[in-house]
């Protein structure tokens, strides 16, 4: 026999899923979409009402909209203030957080300057701070969920940081030292991975396909989505894209190899190309992308070989990634944000002349959710881990 409190968690993620996709709806279309009856979804309503997890909605009185003729007017959607949850990203330099409701709104962002240097145990401490602050709040306090935290480098599904090069860390299990300062369930994930999901989530209607992420600014970080699902490889480290060898020689990438797609189309190699010097480590200006895009409106030659030189190397790696994965879209963010629509504009032609005929063009599109797109996608991650049914552990 089926445990019942099993079959009735799944059912509750079930219609919480169908709200957060549809908006509200009224009780008996929860119960036609969930095959239950209405005694049985009445029921799971009203404990959910209980815990604040869905609230009661006035909607539209027009008959001919309505299905639920034993509450007309009142359908049952999601309450946001029923559960929090918080996305942190480890940056370069920099934390930012964003926390997430359970109607997947964002309801607060923040960013904190941190030394570059920093250890894995430091950076803990600041997370918890924050976390302790986000309690303060009334409305928040005992409400925050789960968190994900990002990082931008090789991290296991266990949350084992194996190589992260930027930072300087090497071989950091990061998910006994959050659990050791922080009582909240935590992931840790790729920053890529959290981004590109970040952007799919955003719209909460299935999708189905391919989709190819590139992150592009202190390095460049990759992603792919394959109906709805991230791919993270054996051990979730695959679609390191800025490691594919696009050269036989070039800048040394932090990997120790030369030839690295990532050197070729970083921020780095930006300013190297705007300027036609060598760039000192941790001498590149995170203004520069603005600035070279702002120059490139003024016909500056200086911009324009820059941006057209990067271009030329990011579809060197595009066609390899196409040629692997066949996507359905291609999408590009980070902090090259400024630049990108330009960066579109010359990768799409000649991606389109090499790739292998018969092959389908993907859509080449930009991310614009901005400089907090990593932990807006760590908090979708995290409301996602929550509660989607296709992360429910069925095992015995």
């Amino acid at each position: 026999m089926a445990n019942q409190s099993l079959v009735r968690h799944i059912n509750e993620r079930r219609l919480l899923a169908i709200l957060r996709v549809t908006g509200p709806v009224p009780r008996a279309e929860l119960a036609r979409r969930l095959s239950l009856t209405r005694a049985s979804v009445t029921g799971m309503i009203d404990d959910l009402l209980a815990r604040r997890m869905v609230r009661e909605s006035r909607s539209s009185d027009d008959p001919a909209t309505r299905r639920d003729v034993g509450r007309p007017g009142v359908d049952i959607a999601i309450d946001p203030t029923g559960a929090y949850f918080l996305g942190v990203e480890i940056g370069v330099g920099v934390l930012r957080f964003a926390l997430m409701d359970l109607a997947a709104g964002v309801v607060e962002t923040a960013a904190q300057p941190i030394d570059r240097k920093s250890s894995p145990e430091q950076v803990i401490d600041l997370i918890a701070a924050k976390l302790a602050s986000l309690r303060e709040n009334r409305l928040y306090r005992a409400s925050i969920r789960a968190m994900v935290v990002t990082v931008p480098g090789l991290v296991r599904r266990d949350g084992h940081v194996v190589n992260l090069p930027i930072l300087g860390w090497k071989d950091v299990n990061l998910t006994p030292l959050i659990a050791d300062r922080i009582d909240l369930p935590c992931h840790i994930e790729n920053n890529a991975n959290a981004t590109a999901f970040g952007h799919i989530y955003s719209d909460p209607r299935p999708h189905h396909g391919v989709v190819v992420y590139l992150k592009l600014g202190t390095g460049c970080g990759g992603a792919v989505i394959i109906d709805d699902k991230l791919l993270r490889g054996g051990n979730g480290l695959g679609t390191e894209f800025g490691h594919l060898r696009i050269a036989t020689d070039g800048p040394l990438c932090s990997c120790g190899q030369r030839g690295c797609l990532e050197t070729f189309v970083n921020l780095k190699a930006l300013q190297r190309y705007a300027t036609n010097k060598d760039v000192d480590e941790g001498a590149t200006d995170p203004d520069l992308p603005a600035q070279v895009a702002a120059a490139l409106v003024t016909g500056d030659p200086d911009a324009e070989r820059a941006v057209t030189t990067l271009s030329g190397h990011l579809t060197d790696g595009l066609v390899d990634i196409t040629s692997i994965f066949d996507p359905d879209e291609i999408v590009l963010g980070g902090a090259m944000l400024p630049i990108l629509d330009a960066v579109v504009a010359r990768v799409g032609p000649p991606l389109n002349r090499r790739m292998v005929p018969g092959m389908s063009m993907p859509r080449l599109s930009v991310s614009r959710i901005g400089a907090f797109e990593c932990a807006i996608g760590a908090a979708a991650l995290a409301h996602h881990e929550e509660f989607d049914l296709s992360n429910l552990d069925l095992r015995t």
